[in-house]
């Protein structure tokens, strides 16, 4: 029976792998295989003189049936087209990469609000480069990297590739050649990139930190590419090894988060439960738990890499939201006797494994439900790790993502391993069910904390659903058993389903009108603003610090901070006495200016805390990630301080 039941486990492995690790090879491309796009580069004009503006066009082809996406990119799931400068030539700048109009495109499982900008069959990425007349005649190289998605029937392939053009620069006695009046009427539909900034030069090294007031920045219509510094800059990634370690202690540390404990101290109640039985079948329990945990994981690994999501992303879908919302309510009812967690057919042997409920299929589940619990929290040490792999191939995110699931599986791993580790347990008894309802109210708990992420006009029919969900659960478990008749327990059964699914389509889609249900902004203070760019550029051109606080509702640690740091008396009269203008960032729903700035600053998770000094430093910000405490804020403005004293003080 254990035999079975192992090589069940090993073949749900087997279709795990099987499903995701392809995709991630076929994102690095075969040997020998055709990319579905064609890339061509040219120059407009040909021949420029010294000072002269040219044009560089990377004309796209795009095989039939695939699509790339645009910059911006839209609302939907995906990730934007990208045009990197590498390498220039001295005495050329290049200016931000310019898309033409892309169609808008909604694909398949989009949300009702969600949608694309895409390109199909062919486009032009058109780069203007500027020269000086100290430019000298002769080819110059211009190298550049381009990174895109493509897609195709809810398959997507990252692509990237080094592009190289030559810049002709002639004598000025030379007559100047024209650009063709078709590509300036292309370049006069264009825009300029949104995410992701790319116009670079030649490596700019850092001024040292001067005067806050000696020289306000230069006004800007769009938020150059920044050069954020760590105020932390051991906890800063930029190895794969050290990714790796840092996931490895990150998802060890994500067990003892308020998010995760009451699903974990069920796990630990198992093991209890388990540990005068068979030794073998408290390995397969612990293994199943851990399979749970590592799946999701290469889900999250998945996500990341194909579509986009960065830490937490899935707490800003509504669906999502109200999927946790349900299985946790259920898992708690489950706790309270109300019924049994059901488990596949397949599942189950003559033995009535079907009947015990700490069976492998929902230690699977729990497993699979802690790890998605523990997605809105960012404990220390995961926001540098998230914030160097996010940025990688896929294969470097599945591997870090591995990593992460490894240590957050490594507890239950050992005590499956080694049951003398068990030892250290309580004997079972009659505790054990006072226990098991008390993590029951724990979940519970957790239910009230995701109702709060929601929109308060959602929460009422939310609970108003989970009611009809209690009431469907409770004719589920309690009013048939397995002494009944197969024609009473599936009428019974069949009742329970139509209460839970008229109940939900009566409390959220019949009740709500479709503007009860509209998103509103959360109550902001009002010292703290919403951040917008122009925002941002205003205090830039005013010459005045910046603090943005990067924060949503579903992330427990950024109200931790801002209550315990940014609410601090002492943060409080430095914001004041500094004439800080303070910026929310919120990300509890979806904001693209927020997520751009966010990843300027080279970050995908939050807490996140940047701070912009005034001066000519304005677009060097310090930054602050995950728990920091009130003293490394007040380290910031200190340090700015003490630079604009020393550099102000007379000889």
């Amino acid at each position: 029976m254990i035999r079975q039941n192992l090589t069940r486990l090993i073949w749900v492995w087997l279709l795990i792998l099987s499903s995701v690790f392809p995709a991630a090879v076929a994102a690095q491309g075969l040997p020998g295989s055709k990319p579905p796009i064609k890339i061509e580069v040219q120059t407009h004009p040909a021949e420029i003189s010294p000072g002269q503006q040219v044009w560089v066009a990377v004309n796209l082809t795009i095989d039939p049936g695939w699509h790339i996406y645009g910059n911006p990119k839209g609302p939907g799931p995906g990730l934007p087209t990208i045009l990197e400068v590498t390498s220039l030539p001295d005495s050329v700048r290049a200016d931000l990469p310019r898309f033409l109009p892309a169609e808008k495109l909604v694909e398949q499982g989009f949300e009702p609000d969600e949608w694309v900008w895409a390109y199909k069959g062919r486009t032009t990425i058109y780069l203007p480069l500027s020269t000086t007349g100290e430019l000298s005649p002769g080819l110059f190289p211009v190298r550049l990297h381009f990174r895109t998605l493509i897609c195709r029937e809810g398959l997507c392939l990252p692509y990237q590739t080094d592009l190289v053009t030559t810049l002709s620069v002639v004598s000025v006695t030379k007559t100047e050649t024209r650009i063709p009046p078709a590509v300036l009427k292309d370049i006069n539909r264009t825009h300029a990139a949104e995410t992701e900034a790319t116009a670079q030069t030649a490596p700019v090294a850092l001024a040292p930190l001067e005067s806050a007031k000696e020289r306000p920045p230069v006004a800007l219509k769009e938020i150059p590419q920044l050069q954020p510094r760590p105020v932390h800059r051991g906890l800063e990634v930029g190895s794969l090894v050290k990714a790796t370690l840092f996931a490895l202690l990150a998802g060890l540390i994500l067990n003892f988060t308020p998010c995760v404990l009451p699903v974990v101290s069920l796990k630990i109640l198992g093991f209890i439960q388990q540990a005068q039985g068979s030794r073998r079948r408290v390995a397969l329990m612990g293994l199943s738990f851990s399979a749970g945990i590592f799946a999701v994981f290469l889900v999250l690994a998945a996500l990341a890499s194909f579509a986009g999501y960065g830490w937490g992303d899935l707490f800003q879908k509504q669906s999502f939201l109200l999927v946790m919302i349900a299985l946790v309510f259920s898992l708690s009812l489950c706790l309270f006797g109300v019924f049994q967690l059901p488990i596949p057919h397949f599942a189950t042997s003559e033995a009535g494994i079907s009947l015990q409920r700490q069976g492998y299929w929902e230690s699977f589940y729990k497993g699979t439900l802690a790890t998605f619990l523990a997605t809105p929290c960012s404990g220390p040490l995961l926001g540098g790790a998230m914030a160097w792999t996010l940025r990688q191939s896929p294969l470097q995110i599945f591997a870090v993502f591995a990593c992460l699931g490894l240590g957050m599986a490594s507890p239950y791993v050992v005590m499956s391993l080694f049951p003398a580790t068990l030892r250290w347990l309580p004997r079972p008894g009659a505790w054990l069910i006072h226990f098991e309802r008390l993590m029951g109210f724990a979940l519970l708990a957790s239910v009230v904390y995701l109702l709060t992420i929601l929109s308060e006009t959602m929460r009422v029919w939310v609970i108003l659903f989970c009611l009809f969900l209690a009431l469907g659960l409770y004719v589920w478990g309690q009013m048939t058993s397995l002494t009944d008749s197969t024609r009473r327990r599936v009428v019974v059964r069949f009742v329970a389903l139509i209460i839970m699914v008229a109940g939900g389509w009566l409390s959220l889609a019949l009740l709500p009108s479709v503007a009860g249900l509209a998103e509103g902004v959360p109550g902001l203070s009002s010292e703290w603003q919403p951040y917008t760019d122009m925002k941002l550029l205003a205090a830039a051109e005013e010459n005045r610090w910046v603090v943005i606080d990067f924060t949503a509702d579903w992330c427990p640690n950024c109200i931790l901070v801002e209550k315990a740091v940014l609410e601090d008396r002492k943060v409080v009269k430095a914001f004041r006495e500094h004439d800080a203008l303070l910026l929310k960032a919120d990300l509890t729903r979806e904001n693209p200016p927020a997520k751009r700035l966010l990843k300027k600053m080279g970050s995908r998770s939050i807490p996140f805390l940047a701070l912009f000094p005034p001066g000519q430093q304005f677009w060097q910000p310090f930054f602050l990630r995950d728990l920091y405490q009130v003293e490394d804020v007040l380290q910031v403005f200190s340090k700015v301080a003490g630079r604009s004293n020393s550099v102000q003080r007379p000889d």
